[in-house]
Order: structure tokens, then sequence, then C-alpha cells
């Protein structure tokens, strides 16, 4: 972390001769600061004079930037005085970082319009971030590496009552992953239709084996959650196991039996799927294998155990909000931007009355 107070300077690279002008350099290096963490909540910046005198620029460049990024709510105070560094709530912390991703890759000559374009595309093909139903609760979070995924996940309400939690991590980023994303989410109602979990996974690797190339398949795990029993039925196509959490007791992961290799790899995957009891106060989560493989401050992923770790010591509170904490302590566990695709998925029991689960229609 770099913390700022009266005496020391900000690591800005300002060009005075550059096209952009110097307030809007000194701004949009600033949010990507914050975005990557990099400014601790109440860290003091330099005065403007000061930093205006180490860099030879305008003092009226720097109080324009501190200016701005005060409207825009990243810092506070008064450009004549002192200005500090905002608490930046996690959703707005997304926003700049995807906005600082939009920034990088318009730096190397891609559009700006097509990114933002298909970023809002593959947006609208997720499900909402929270979703219930009789007898369950949904929250679910998704943050590309790029601009565009090849994670996601989905939820599919079954005529039965049950409902279909799914998610996914397509090999490779960006826009050809978001592509082959977009084509398994599109199959995934037809292939859920009927039969169990694992027949699920076995047709839906049967439609993508043929047209996937070389180096190209998706990892994939689907939880069936039949509320009315509070039974899960899980199949496994190469992600990581997902978790029961919750009761005060330490986080363990469900493995399934059977070949475990993600959709594409192989026409001909017998999958199996296991059906477990989620217990009073207990909840599920499933996440790609970006958590995990997260790199800490040393280059090294964080690992599953540091993970089980943080699982089992998160506070209980609401699934939105209980992700929004996971994913706040993962990114103060890192630096910079992730590298790959973070998506986590949760499923809560609860909600409407699980009885009334054996009576709602309306498949999705």
């Amino acid at each position: 972390m770099v913390y700022m107070n009266s005496s020391s300077s900000l690591f800005l690279h300002l060009l005075p001769e550059a096209s952009e002008p110097l307030h809007e350099q000194i701004g949009r290096q600033l949010r990507a600061l914050v975005a990557r963490g990099e400014l601790d909540d109440g860290a003091r910046l330099p005065p403007v004079r000061q930093l205006a005198r180490e860099y030879r620029i305008p003092p009226s460049a720097v109080g324009a930037a501190y200016s701005r990024l005060i409207e825009e709510g990243l810092l506070r105070g008064d450009p004549s005085s002192e200005v500090v560094v905002c608490s930046v709530p996690p959703e707005r912390r997304r926003e700049l970082v995807e906005t600082l991703q939009i920034e990088q890759l318009v730096a190397h000559e891609l559009g700006r319009r097509e990114l933002e374009l298909a970023r809002d595309v593959q947006r609208r093909l997720l499900p909402p971030s929270s979703v219930s139903g009789a007898g369950w609760q949904v929250a679910a979070r998704c943050q590309p590496a790029r601009v565009v995924a090849g994670d996601f996940y989905d939820v599919l309400r079954r005529t039965d009552g049950s409902v279909d939690l799914v998610v996914a991590d397509v090999a490779g980023k960006g826009i050809g992953a978001s592509l082959i994303m977009a084509s398994v989410k599109a199959m995934l109602p037809f292939v859920t239709a009927e039969g169990d979990a694992a027949d699920a996974l076995i047709e839906l690797n049967r439609r993508l084996a043929p047209d996937l190339g070389r180096g190209e398949f998706v990892a994939l795990v689907l939880a069936r959650y039949r509320p009315a029993e509070r039974k899960v039925e899980i199949a496994n196509a190469g992600a990581p196991d997902p978790y029961v959490i919750g009761g005060g007791d330490p986080a363990w992961p469900v493995s399934v039996p059977g070949p475990r290799l993600p959709l594409g790899v192989r026409d001909d995957v017998g999958y199996v799927a296991r059906l477990i009891d989620l217990e009073e106060e207990k909840s599920l989560v499933m996440f790609s294998d970006g958590l995990p493989e997260a790199r800490s401050a040393t280059g090294e992923p964080i690992g599953y155990s540091a993970l089980e770790n943080l699982l089992a010591r998160l506070p209980p509170s609401a699934p939105e909000a209980w992700l929004d904490e996971l994913f706040e302590r993962l990114m103060g566990r890192t630096e910079g931007l992730p590298d790959d695709d973070w998506t986590a998925a949760l499923l809560v029991p609860g909600g409407r009355d699980a009885k009334e689960a054996g009576e709602v229609g309306g498949a999705q």
C-alpha cells in the first residue's frame, strides 16, 4: 500500500506535451491507484503546490484533478488545504476497475465503443446479481479480468420448484472466451430441462465437443437445489469443488465422484452427480478458479487453504453483502487488477416458504 502524508509524494507519469490535458492525466492515474487499492482509505494526498513543484507543472492542473475526484466521491476535503482518499464501496470499486480496463485496452488501439458494447451485451446475458424463489436465495458476482469475461453464472428455475445454479469458466479471456460463454449459456435451459444434473453435463458436453477447437474447453459446476427436501444435487466438469459453509463450522468441499474433465475435451465423458443434504444454517458457495488462484503481493496464488479459512471466518450476513465482503477481502490480499476472472455464487436456503417450492412453476 502507498500511504501518503504531507512529506511524501505520488508516483505519477505525466507528459506535459501529450494531447491529454495534465489535469486529466493526474485524475486518470489517481483513479487507477484507488481502483487497485494502492491508496489507503483516509490517506492524505500531497498539497497542490507541493505536487506541482515536484512535477514542475501548474498548480491549477493539480487543483483541477483533485476537484474533479472530489466531485466523483473518490476524495474529500478542500484542494486549497487538505485532501484525503475516501472509502470506496465494493460496487464503486468494481466500476473503477472496469473503467481502468477499458482505458488500458483503448490505449492498445481497440475501439472504446466496441468494447463497451461487448461488455453491456454480456451483462445483459447474466441474471441479476440477486435472485430468489420459494425456499431459496442466490447472490452472484462476476468480475472480469478484462472488459468481458469468459466466466459466467446462471440461475434456472424448474417447473418442479427446484432451481439450477451454474458457475462456469471458459478457457481463455476476452472476446473469444465471451463468445463461447454466450453459446454455452444459450444451451443450458435445454440440456437442464430433462434428467438429473449429471445428464445435463453429459448432454452439454456432447453438444460442445464437436464445435470447440484445440485448447478450448469449459469448466462448469451445476448444483440443483430442491428446497422442499433441502437437498442439493451437484455435478462437476473440471470446476473447483463447491463448499458448504455456515453454522460456525469449517468450510468443507463437496467433491463429486467420477470423471472431472472439463466440457469439450472429449465427447464421451460419463459425468456423475452427488446428492447432499443442506442442513439448517448451511449455504453452498460455488466459484471459478480465479479466486483460489488470485495472486498475493508475493506473486504466489493465495490457494485453497487460505480461501477455506476466509470462507469460514466471514461473518454471516445477507447473501449480497456476504459476497461483497468476500471479494473485498480477496482484493485486500492481492495487488493490482485480477489476472483472471473472479466469479462466485452463493445459494442460501430461505426466502418464501420452502413448502411452496413444489407448487411453483415458471421454468426459466
